[in-house]
């Protein structure tokens, strides 16, 4: 079977896990079992209304979209389920801020029918910034609270206009050749001369030799890489302030054609996703469940060794159109058009190496950004790998570091395999005090 990997699927793989909103989305939700080749005959055709219990605003989307929809609300506000949801009775309507975040979608939907044509350009985010209380008035900035953020967790992310590629493989009007480039002055004068881009075909294939090669990089069967996660941990129900920062261990693994998992040590257990070449899952204390819609989508391309290096067949549209900065590096920036959005994929002139990945987490209320950094790139058995993947988002930071990687190691294929679901902890044995 052939491998198939688009290159936003690493992010999504390394997010998912690290994301704390795994228990926002899933926590008292068990989700119906799903097959990775079609969806099961219960979901199969419905929509979110159909078959979820008391789905209003959201009942006509697809049902496999409800629960990434519902991650990009908590992204977007900086809230949590508990927030609108009876985490043990998820349909019910007594809490007063499930009832305003109905209204508040529909207005996004009407100002975006009446003001912008049914095309979507408002959303939670544009007011909420990742706070729940969106800021009414200006505010001086000598007096503007700091925020209650760690080091390794961003402000909201910068809003970047969105990229296109047209069917000719060309760049559309609305990206921009060359960030920077005109004339300052914006007058009449000769625009500065504009450097030559190479094609697509030139960075790939210094991209895979500067790997090791074709035949090295292409004929990889397997991958494990271990070491640690810095991430911010959330904090336990009742506790306020900032998360905790903190490194843990973790683990990928990756086995041809299709094949992964992902380890995530925690300070209260282990966390894991995996795709076994049918089904995707996921696990963390108290829950075994399997993934839906997009995020399952993402996860059954996302078990290839070595990123991009099937660019060309996994995009429906390629072009190089610009050289950008990454830090003291210089890049060339290809735009990769795939089915709903477009991916940025930044190569450094010198080496070669992928070195950063920009792409979307989308859903049908909204998107939002996913930085992938690839850094320190070491040889192992003749093929490069990066031993740091700084990975920045709306939700945080996390850096994984790893100081083990073995290629073409023995990967057992029971450690893709969804675990089975847990049995419930039985009551307390209740006591006779008479």
């Amino acid at each position: 079977m052939k491998q198939v990997f688009s290159a936003r699927c690493l992010y999504t793989l390394l997010r998912i896990l690290a994301s704390v909103l795994a228990v926002f989305l899933l926590g008292g939700l068990r989700l119906k079992a799903q097959n990775a080749v079609q969806q099961p005959p219960e979901m199969a055709g419905k929509t979110a209304g159909e078959y979820y219990k008391n789905v209003l605003v959201l009942k006509d989307i697809p049902a496999t979209d409800l629960l990434p929809t519902m991650e990009f609300i908590s992204v977007a506000t900086g809230i949590q389920c508990g927030n609108c949801h009876d985490p043990q009775h998820f349909d019910n309507d007594d809490k007063r801020n499930k009832k305003s975040a109905r209204n508040m979608m529909k207005l996004t939907f009407a100002l975006d029918d009446t003001l912008f044509e049914g095309k979507r350009q408002m959303t939670c985010y544009t007011c909420h910034r990742g706070s729940n209380s969106p800021a009414i008035n200006p505010e001086v900035a000598g007096e503007m609270p700091p925020r209650e953020r760690t080091a390794r967790v961003p402000p909201p992310a910068v809003v970047v206009p969105n990229l296109t590629v047209d069917s000719t493989m060309g760049v559309a009007p609305n990206v921009p050749q060359n960030p920077g480039a005109g004339n300052p002055a914006g007058g009449g004068g000769a625009r500065p001369p504009q450097p030559v881009l190479p094609s697509v075909d030139d960075v790939l294939t210094k991209y895979i030799a500067a790997l090791g090669g074709p035949d090295a990089t292409l004929k990889v069967a397997s991958l494990s890489e271990k070491g640690t996660i810095e991430m911010a941990f959330p904090n336990p129900p009742g506790v306020q302030g900032p998360p905790t920062v903190a490194q843990v261990p973790s683990e990928i693994y990756r086995k041809a054609p299709n094949k992964l998992v992902t380890v995530i040590h925690g300070k209260d257990g282990i966390s894991q996703e995996g795709f076994d070449g049918k089904v995707g899952w996921r696990q963390f204390p108290g829950y075994v469940g399997e993934d839906t819609g997009g995020i399952l989508a993402v996860l059954k391309r996302s078990a290839e060794i070595v990123p991009a290096v099937q660019a060309k067949t996994n995009y429906t549209a390629l072009v190089v159109d610009a050289i950008e900065k990454i830090g003291d590096r210089s890049a060339y920036r290809m735009i990769g058009q795939r089915p709903n959005g477009v991916d940025r994929l930044y190569f450094d002139t010198q080496t070669g190496l992928l070195i950063r990945l920009w792409t979307t987490m989308d859903t049908p209320l909204g998107s939002f950004p996913e930085e992938l950094n690839f850094e320190d790139y070491r040889d192992v058995s003749g093929v490069k790998i990066p031993f740091t993947v700084h990975l920045a988002s709306p939700q945080g930071d996390r850096i994984y570091k790893w100081s083990q990687v073995t290629v073409d190691g023995s990967v057992d294929d029971g450690v893709f395999a969804q675990p089975a679901p847990r049995p419930p902890t039985p009551p307390p044995a209740q006591t006779n005090n008479k």
